[in-house]
């Protein structure tokens, strides 16, 4: 159903396609900024995070409410908790008398996780670094809260969300590989947001990402930082002016890196501001006005675990309520040892997030960020459990398939082959196989991406 949409949508003129999209966005404004978004976002951009024990103590009181709902409504933490002492956790420093939940354990236990049905709530898929996609679901107070929650955030550098102009660099598929007409963004009217196309920034193309910005004079810059340098770097080395000044780039999914944060900002004139979340419902991570990243305690707990890579995190989200994530093993990596920073804030400040690495596969088809494939993973995810991409030294890909089912007809594999086909482009040369398992690293992780050095 979902292909024939998507079909439908891309035989459509441009402005039906923008007015489709600004449809979409008035079905997301209604779903996650009524309710009490407002009332949400006036708390949080009142809040200025300056006294720990006021903190700490909306932590203690948040995880506690989240602990009893999900012992109370979700059939898997009943047993999961079963022989604990629940009583004895009195605060988030008693959290390490429960046990870990894994992704294995969260994809292998979901159904019986979820709180709520399928038709109260609003759905996440999630897919990420590891390529397997998981189906979330929300409640909706806890989506307008979080969306509040990033909103006020995005108000402390002086940007309105819904009000103000937005242009978006979206992984999403928005324009088909070869367009009739070199049109590679759509308008999402009701949202205030211009969607630029991640998939068509060639170098014949640039130009007119460049002449379009100057046009939109977008009021913030938002999505992968890897789109945005691409655009930044072309305009550094053409000696291109932008005819607006953002009041900030707002970016996540993947690792700022110095080259990224020094272009952007001298080529844009404003700060470039860092956020890490997840679609499962992490706490964020936040980048203030004097360039510290924060771990935001009043939207979760974040443990740190010293290993082999780093510093890893376990994340407990106070707005995952229709999937409860508690201690949840995310995979990502962190580096501690962040100074105080002069903002005022008591919430703990690292030095920088790492889980990120910006991973890529570059093809005859073009260049794919890791975070570009995970949605190619989640739109398969009635038919695939995991994917792999393997990169080998002639530019070809294999790409391993793990079947939701044991077998897959050959119908189903038609469509998943096509889909791929679409996404990667008619240029790319691929393998698909299909696998009973994928295997790990010797960390113990599934990678979306390997390359002919790494295996």
């Amino acid at each position: 159903m979902k292909r024939v949409i998507l079909g439908l949508y891309y035989s459509l003129p441009v402005f039906l396609q923008n007015a489709a999209i600004s449809l979409y966005g008035l079905v997301l404004y209604f779903s996650r900024y009524s309710g009490d978004y407002k009332k949400y976002r006036k708390l949080f951009v009142s809040r200025k995070h300056l006294n720990l024990r006021e903190e700490r103590h909306i932590q203690n009181k948040r995880f506690l409410k989240l602990l009893s709902y999900a012992v109370e409504n979700s059939p898997f933490y009943k047993e999961f908790y079963k022989g604990i002492s629940l009583k004895e956790i009195k605060s988030a420093e008693d959290i390490h008398r429960l046990p870990i939940l894994t992704k294995d354990i969260l994809r292998d236990n979901i159904e019986r996780i979820y709180t709520i049905p399928n038709y109260r709530s609003l759905t996440f898929h999630t897919g990420g670094t590891t390529g397997i996609p998981v189906k979330v679901r929300k409640r909706k107070q806890d989506v307008q809260q979080r969306m509040a929650y990033l909103d006020a955030y995005k108000q402390s550098f002086g940007f309105t969300s819904n009000k103000m102009r937005a242009a978006r660099f979206t992984g999403r598929k928005i324009v088909k590989d070869k367009p009739a007409k070199p049109v590679f963004w759509r308008n999402n009217y009701t949202l205030r947001q211009r969607l630029y196309s991640t998939y068509h920034l060639s170098e014949e193309n640039l130009l007119l990402y460049v002449k379009d910005l100057n046009r939109y004079k977008p009021q913030s810059i938002e999505g992968f930082v890897s789109a945005i340098y691409t655009v930044a770097k072309y305009m550094e080395e053409k000696g291109l002016k932008p005819e607006f000044i953002p009041k900030a780039v707002f970016t996540t999914s993947e690792t700022v890196l110095p080259y990224h944060r020094e272009t952007i900002e001298k080529v844009f004139g404003c700060p470039l501001t860092d956020q890490y979340a997840s679609n499962e419902g992490a706490p964020f991570i936040i980048q203030c006005p004097f360039g510290a990243y924060h771990e935001a305690i009043d939207t979760g707990i974040f443990e740190h675990i010293p290993a082999k890579e780093g510093t890893r995190i376990l994340v407990t989200g106070f707005d995952t309520f229709g999937t409860p994530l508690i201690r949840y093993d995310i995979g990502d990596v962190i580096s501690e040892g962040g100074e105080k920073c002069p903002c005022g804030s008591v919430h703990p400040v690292i030095k920088r997030i790492e889980g990120r690495e910006a991973d890529f596969i570059t093809t005859k088809g073009g260049t794919f960020s890791q975070v570009q494939l995970s949605y190619l993973v989640s739109s398969l995810h009635s038919h695939i459990k995991q994917m792999q991409f393997q990169l080998k030294s002639d530019g070809s890909l294999i790409i391993l398939c793990q079947p939701v089912r044991n077998k897959l007809n050959r119908k189903d594999t038609g469509i998943v082959e096509k889909n791929i086909r679409e996404f990667l482009g008619q240029e790319t040369v691929f393998t698909l196989e299909f696998t009973d398992n994928i295997s790990r690293t010797a960390s113990g992780k599934y990678r979306l991406i390997l390359k002919d050095e790494q295996n």
